[in-house]
C-alpha cells in the first residue's frame, strides 16, 4: 500500500510512503520510507503496530488540516466586548473533529494515564471520544447538585460570586493518573479547581488538555507545575 506524498514535499525528499508487513511479526506492520533504492527515515519509523494504528499515524503525520477554518469567531457574545470562539463548526466537520481528538492522543499517547475528566459542560464533547479512543475511565466534573450519588467538591471564585465543580467519591482511584480534558482555557479558574478536586480524591492529575487557549487571558499562569496542552493558541 503506496501513498503519493507531492503535497507535503517539506517532509521528505522521498516519493512513497511504503507500509509492508514483515515476516517475523505477520498481523502486525511497519513504515518504510525509501528513496531510489535505499530507506529514507525522514519520519519516524513505527514498528509492530495494529495497522489501523499506523495508518493513524501516518495520516496524523502528514495532515495539513487546519483547525483554525473549523473555530468561529462570534463578536460580543456572551456579553458587549468578549469574542467568543465557537467549536460548533469543528463538531460539525467529522474530519476536524477526529483529527482534534487524535491530536489530543498523541499529545498524552505516552502518559500512561488511568482515567479522563471532562469538564461541564463542552469539556464533555472531546473527553468522552478520547477516553472510547484511549479504551480508560471517563469521569464527569459536573456542577453542584448535578451528580447523584456522594461527591467530593471544590468551590472556586468567579468575577461575581462562587462556584463549585464535583465528581462522585469513587470516580478516582488513590494514585491513578489523570488527565483533565476542557474545550477551552480562559482565565483558568475551572480548570485549577479541578485540579484541586483531582488532588482532593487522591488522584494524581497527569495534565491538562484543551482545543483552544486564549493565551491573553493567561489561564496557564493557574496550573504551573502541571503539563498543559492546546491545539489552538489564540
Amino acid at each position: 500500500m503506496t501513498w503519493s506524498h507531492s503535497k507535503y514535499p517539506s517532509l521528505c525528499q522521498s516519493g512513497r510512503y511504503v507500509i509492508g508487513a514483515r515476516a517475523s511479526h505477520p498481523h502486525s506492520f511497519a513504515l518504510s520510507l525509501s528513496k531510489g533504492d535505499g530507506p529514507l527515515n525522514c519520519l519516524p519509523i513505527w514498528d509492530t503496530l495494529p495497522f489501523a494504528i499506523l495508518v493513524e499515524k501516518l495520516t496524523l503525520a502528514v495532515s495539513d488540516l487546519d483547525l483554525t477554518q473549523h473555530i468561529r469567531d462570534i463578536p460580543d457574545f456572551p456579553t458587549p466586548g468578549i469574542l467568543f470562539r465557537d467549536i460548533t463548526p469543528l463538531l460539525h466537520h467529522p474530519p476536524a473533529f477526529r483529527f482534534a481528538v487524535n491530536m489530543m492522543a498523541e499529545r498524552f499517547a505516552d502518559a500512561s494515564l488511568d482515567s479522563i475528566v471532562g469538564i461541564e459542560a463542552r469539556g464533555f464533547l472531546f473527553a468522552s471520544p478520547l477516553a472510547y479512543k484511549l479504551g480508560i475511565p471517563l469521569v464527569p466534573a459536573r456542577k453542584q447538585g448535578k451528580l447523584p450519588y456522594e461527591t467530593t467538591s471544590v468551590s472556586y471564585d468567579l468575577e461575581y460570586g462562587t462556584d463549585s465543580i464535583e465528581v462522585h467519591v469513587d470516580a478516582i482511584q488513590p494514585g491513578h493518573k489523570v488527565l483533565i480534558v476542557d474545550d477551552l482555557i480562559a482565565t483558568g479558574g475551572t480548570l485549577a479547581a479541578t485540579v484541586e478536586l483531582v488532588e482532593r480524591t487522591g488522584g494524581k492529575v497527569a495534565g491538562v488538555g484543551v482545543v483552544v487557549e486564549l493565551s491573553d487571558l493567561h489561564g496557564r499562569d493557574h496550573l504551573n507545575g502541571y503539563t498543559v496542552e492546546s491545539l489552538l493558541t489564540y
